[in-house]
């Protein structure tokens, strides 16, 4: 199959796109999200309906409602043109149409039948054409940096293998759901003798339940009229007890109460004696508390005048501090004035200390500086020797100065270059040209086959031909492949000696690259900048060392004035302590005023205690003791008033009790007589009590049996429906079960065709060799000293060369990539059943280090093997390889391309 025209309108971002293609090498070149991986899936959109949405409405553009991709191939020699769109509202449509003459003529139409014809044109699906035609991201990478298992996974993916793999998966969860049915139908169907056995036993037990039932339910009868004669007996008694419990808790509560109420008596006669002795007392305590007054009034006066007192020293003593401070204000003065002076100036000489304070630092930093410029220059003067003298011994030729060298390459390279390039354009031609000889031959087989076995019908347009006209359309499509054929003999010779031309001037070009001269100039500019660095650290450390002679004076002035500073600090600090004490000491005047309210208080203070004691009849000794004595008194004489002043409530409380025990009495005989009148007997009750828990337990435990036998019968009843249902239901699943083993045999034998030891095992064993082969169709195409290229079961690469045999991993970058390309086109090859036309590549070289990226690029500008290749890249080293330049931009949302 050969690509020539893709034509998108509304196709996610482009709009109206357009893209010519021929054989060779076609490149789509643009920034991430421009567009260019869409023109691929437009191809499998266009052929197989295959795209990377979730829905296909996600294909079509936004703020539009249509969408169509138009397809224009060849294959077997013949074009072909498909064209799929779809609309929001009527829905897709497909039609693929054939070329006869000048235009294309309808073959199939409706998205199935286009699907379908696609298919057989191609003689593959979609799944197998993008396996085999459509290398993905990364798989380049993966072939080299992924392990053994990875690879045989990946490479079985491609093949197909892996949906075998999943069926295989799945297939054993639906057996095992068989399964598990199987087992349920098995044991049901175990279980029916057990049933039927059950039934007689169920049955049985039932009869032998209904005649207990029956048994306890006459029992029960019997008991409850039992019951009711002793519950009449018991609600007698009951009444009884309640008269005679009644009348005993009220005598006893007479009882008691006669026996308070004496107590009462008792005591209300002997407080009225205890009042009338309180009353004496009274009298002889009533003199003596009337002094009690001025006594207090005494201490009070004498509290007052002592705590004046000391309020009058306190005042003193400060009047004499302020006095004493003012002193030390006036002697220190000068010296406080002088200390202020002297720190001001210390202040200013360290401010202009901190200026030059980093200066040292700085210059250390440019003496270190100046040692690593003066060894770099060092270096790189010796770099530039090593340069000359390499490059000397390139071009044989003794060269002293680096202008030397580009005098002799400025008459020798373009020279080189020129042949080289001319080589290149040759052997690209006879490459292409062989390629569409090739094709031409391809498109011919199927025209030549077809003739050969129709008699009256054009192959190609299908109108009827005359015998004459097929021999002649015949004998000219043979005469073509002839002559094709011996000028594709000539331009292999051709291209042998161009390969061979090209091989001398790549040697010679790859000498000069060899010779760096911009390393050279860096390392001349490196040698001068660092000539002047070292100018310019001198004049820094010169200008440094001037102002740290300055630094050194001010560290000196600075020292001379803090050893002055120290010898007045002591007078310093003594003249702010005494102004701080004045200043918290305020106004000495209203201290002096204060003290003389304080006299005037103590000499009223002394007159007042004078009159107390006049009063008192002299000087009391101990007075704080004398006053604590009738302070005692005092309260004793108000217990004493309150005491006295019960005595009419005692006289009267004496009398009500009095009257109320002679009541109390006379209840107590009338309730004596009541109790002997309701003649009950508690034994008897007892007795009668017993007999009724006794049958209300009997009568519980029939009740409960017979409750437990009916549960009993009901289980029994509904176990027995439940036996027969079951018998009922086995003719069913005996059936059920048959079928069902009948299937899941069929169902692994079908699974077993899945597994690895199955279709798996061939697929693998027939694409071996096939893609093997292939590789090494490739591999050989690539020109590197190898014999031979084997493949194990797991796909693993051996290649055999001058020194044996050799795994990836001991064969260099670019012979690595060479392979992983290789093993790719070969399975490429396999898929496409050996007829491999088109490959399109996705970003080849993404997730390869710089080097192995490089490699591939060289490898892919000089592929010829393939007649059609469409690579997907942002690499611009791509470009010298390409036949057709297709540069996709985006702006404002929409992608278009510009043909280079």
């Amino acid at each position: 199959m050969i690509i020539e025209n893709i034509k998108m309108e509304n196709f996610k971002s482009h709009r109206n796109t357009s893209v010519d293609l021929g054989t060779g090498i076609s490149i789509v070149m643009g920034e991430n999200g421009a567009g260019k991986s869409s023109i691929l899936e437009a191809v499998s959109f266009a052929l197989f309906k295959q795209h990377s949405g979730k829905r296909m409405e996600q294909l079509i553009m936004n703020n539009t409602d249509k969408m169509s991709v138009t397809l224009t191939f060849q294959v077997n020699g013949r074009r072909y043109r498909i064209k799929r769109d779809r609309s929001k509202k009527s829905g897709a449509h497909a039609k693929l149409g054939i070329m006869d003459e000048n235009n294309f003529m309808p073959m199939a139409t409706g998205e199935k039948t286009v699907t379908e014809e696609v298919k057989r044109l191609l003689e593959m699906d979609g799944d197998l054409f993008l396996n085999a035609v459509y290398v993905r991201q990364g798989e380049i990478a993966d072939l080299i940096e992924k392990s053994p298992a990875e690879k045989k996974q990946m490479i079985g993916k491609l093949l197909g293998i892996e949906s075998l793999e999943k069926a295989w998966k799945n297939m054993k969860i639906l057996l095992d759901q068989y399964n598990g049915e199987k087992l349920k139908l098995e044991g049901r169907l175990e279980a029916l003798k057990d049933l039927k056995s059950d039934l007689k036993v169920q049955n049985k037990d039932k009869d032998t339940i209904q005649a207990k039932i029956q048994k306890i339910t006459g029992d029960i009868e019997e008991t409850e009229a039992e019951y009711k004669s002793l519950q009449d007996k018991n609600d007698s008694l009951n009444s009884k007890k309640s008269d005679f419990e009644t009348t005993s808790s009220a005598l006893e509560s007479r009882k008691n109460l006669v026996e308070r109420m004496e107590a009462d008596e008792k005591y209300l006669r002997i407080k009225l004696d205890e009042i009338e002795a309180t009353e004496k007392r009274i009298n002889q305590l009533k003199p003596k508390i009337d002094k009690l007054p001025v006594l207090k009034g005494m201490q009070d006066a004498k509290d007052e005048l002592k705590g004046l007192k000391k309020e009058e020293a306190i005042l003193n003593k400060i009047i004499h501090d302020i006095n004493g401070f003012k002193e030390i204000l006036s002697s220190n003065e000068s010296h406080y004035k002088d200390y202020l002076k002297l720190e001001s100036e210390i202040c200013s000489l360290q401010y202009a200390r901190d200026q030059f304070a980093g200066n040292r630092s700085l210059l250390d930093n440019y003496r270190d500086r100046r040692k690593k410029v003066q060894t770099k220059m060092e270096q790189s003067m010796e770099k530039v020797s090593d340069v000359l003298e390499k490059s000397s011994k390139i071009l044989n030729t003794d060269f002293d100065s680096v202008e030397d060298v580009e005098a002799h390459l400025e008459s020798v390279k373009p020279e080189v270059e020129a042949r080289l390039k001319e080589a290149v354009e040759d052997i690209h031609k006879v490459q292409t040209e062989i390629s569409n000889i090739k094709i031409q031959n391809k498109g011919l087989e199927t025209p030549i086959q077809e003739l050969k076995h129709v008699e009256d019908v054009c192959p190609i347009c299908k109108s009827n031909i005359t015998p004459q006209k097929r021999e002649e359309l015949l004998n000219g499509y043979l005469s073509e492949m002839e002559t094709n054929k011996k000028r594709y003999s000539k331009l292999e010779k051709s291209l042998k000696q161009l390969k061979v031309k090209k091989g001398i001037f790549e040697s010679k070009s790859l000498k000069i690259q060899d010779i760096n001269l911009g390393i050279i100039n860096e390392y001349m500019g490196a040698v001068e900048d660092s000539k002047k660095d070292i100018e310019d650290i001198d004049s820094k450390v010169a200008e440094l060392e001037d102002k740290m002679k300055i630094l050194e004076e001010l560290n000196a002035d600075i020292n001379n004035k803090n050893k002055v500073l120290e010898g007045l600090k002591g007078k310093y600090e003594a003249y702010i302590g005494a102004k701080n004490s004045l200043e918290s000491l305020k106004d000495s005047e209203k201290y002096e005023e204060d003290l003389a309210k304080i006299q005037y208080h103590v000499e009223a203070l002394k007159t007042k205690i004078s009159s107390f004691v006049d009063i008192a009849g002299g000087i009391v000794e101990n007075l704080q003791e004398e006053i604590n004595y009738l302070e005692g008194l005092k309260a004793e004489y108000h217990k004493l008033s309150g005491a006295v002043a019960q005595k009419e409530s005692f006289s009267t409380r004496l009398m009500e009790t009095m009257a109320a025990l002679e009541g109390t009495r006379t209840e107590i005989q009338d309730l004596t007589l009541k109790l002997e009148a309701v003649a009950y007997n508690e034994e008897a009750h007892e007795l009668v009590k017993k007999d009724l828990d006794a049958k209300t337990i009997l009568l519980n435990d029939l009740k409960g049996q017979k409750q437990r036998f009916s549960g009993e019968e009901s289980q029994i009843t509904r176990s027995i429906e439940e036996i027969h249902k079951k018998i009922e239901s086995y003719s069913v699943d005996e059936k059920k079960l048959t079928g069902l083993k009948d299937f899941m045999k069929l169902l692994d034998y079908i699974r077993d065709l899945y597994g690895k030891d199955g279709v798996q095992r061939d697929l693998r064993n027939l694409s071996r060799p096939l893609i093997e082969h292939n590789t090494r169709d490739f591999f050989e195409k690539f020109n590197f000293e190898y014999s031979d290229i084997k493949l194990d079961e797991d796909y693993d690469v051996t290649i055999y060369g001058p020194a044996g045999q050799n795994s990836l991993d001991m064969i260099s970058g670019g012979e690595k990539i060479a392979v992983a390309l290789a093993l790719r086109l070969g399975i490429t090859q396999t898929l496409s059943g050996g007829n491999l036309e088109l490959i399109m590549l996705d970003e080849p070289t993404i997730h390869l280090d710089a080097y192995r990226r490089q490699e591939l690029i060289e490898l892919l500008k000089k592929m010829s093997i393939i007649p059609q290749m469409i690579i997907v890249t942002h690499e611009t080293d791509l470009e010298d390889a390409a036949d057709n330049i297709l540069r996709v931009k985006k702006e404002e949302g929409e992608s278009f391309v510009v043909n280079s």
